[in-house]
């Protein structure tokens, strides 16, 4: 069955992806099974956690109009999960839902849930108002790349990058175009995801996402070795990369919402390379935490 999906559906599935229990999961357009037709049913949001050692599980549906939802929506609710295998239904709306709509919900056990526009008296509750700046990725260079050498690391430049590296008695390449190599296919990668699990850590204020990032990461490498000025062979196995990264911060505008006493702040902005950087920040005040999660999107012209 294809995923059916919206924006408005996406953004609630990511709120509740920060706040589900430890072990838990939330899963976007899942399947349900009813208990009297026999067969799966799809949902917009599906919640599994476990508590206590029992298993728990709720849907939410959700809904993207300009005007409040009326009884009708919850009608059809109440015909589509009365017979589902769920410990409890929630319905969310974008603009409210009208006093009939509300209490049809309330007799049948459905909760009703708005996604409202965020305003100054809920500031109080949240750790910080998300700021207004948003950044492209990190552009990397090599600093420098040493080889640990006893007890000491040292510039592999001063052996000669044009060198070639001998393992297991072959030829592989010269130590340039395996710096290089070793560098776009791990170092970067591993900085990214450091800086995306660490994000909040790193960038704590607009002043750090203009710093350069200056980052020391140590790894092994397969018994490579090389030959110095004087013909000795020197073993390659433990190198340490010294990269400075380098970005471009811009202010952009972000939404600020409030569902369920959640704050969650989401925007996007588009590169000069026509990528789009998609954010959102979603803060509990239950546990004065704050998750954020960025997401970069391709666009067909950048393929």
């Amino acid at each position: 069955m294809p995923k059916r999906t919206n924006d408005f559906q996406s953004l609630i599935t990511h709120i509740y992806e920060q706040i589900v229990p430890e072990g838990g999961s939330v899963t976007e357009s899942g399947m349900v099974f009813d208990k009297e037709a026999k067969i799966l049913r799809e949902v917009d949001i599906l919640v599994e956690y476990k508590y206590a050692g029992h298993e728990f599980n709720f849907i939410v549906e959700c809904r993207d109009r300009s005007r409040r939802e009326t009884v009708e929506w919850i009608d059809s609710l109440v015909g589509k999960t009365q017979s589902l295998k769920v410990n409890k239904v929630i319905a969310v709306s974008s603009s409210g839902f009208a006093a009939a709509a509300t209490n049809k919900a309330k007799e049948n056990n459905i909760e009703t849930l708005t996604l409202e526009e965020a305003n100054d008296t809920h500031w109080g509750e949240f750790p910080i108002r998300p700021g207004i700046v948003v950044f492209t990725d990190d552009t990397y260079r090599i600093d420098d790349v040493l080889y640990k050498n006893g007890d000491q690391y040292i510039s592999l430049a001063t052996l000669g990058l044009d060198r070639d590296i001998d393992c297991n008695g072959e030829i592989v390449g010269n130590l340039k175009a395996t710096v290089e190599l070793f560098f776009k296919e791990y170092v970067v990668k591993q900085i990214d995801q450091h800086k995306k699990d660490n994000f909040s850590d790193i960038f704590k204020t607009k002043a750090d996402t203009e710093k350069l990032m200056v980052v020391e990461s140590e790894y092994t490498w397969p018994e490579f070795s090389v030959s110095d000025n004087d013909g000795r062979r020197i073993t390659i196995s433990k190198v340490k990369y010294i990269v400075v990264g380098t970005r471009q911060a811009m202010d952009v505008k972000q939404e600020h919402k409030v569902l369920n006493d959640k704050v969650v702040s989401f925007g996007q902005h588009e590169n000069s390379d026509l990528s789009k950087i998609n954010f959102k920040i979603v803060q509990d005040p239950d546990t004065r935490k704050m998750h954020f999660n960025w997401t970069k999107e391709q666009t067909d012209e950048n393929a």
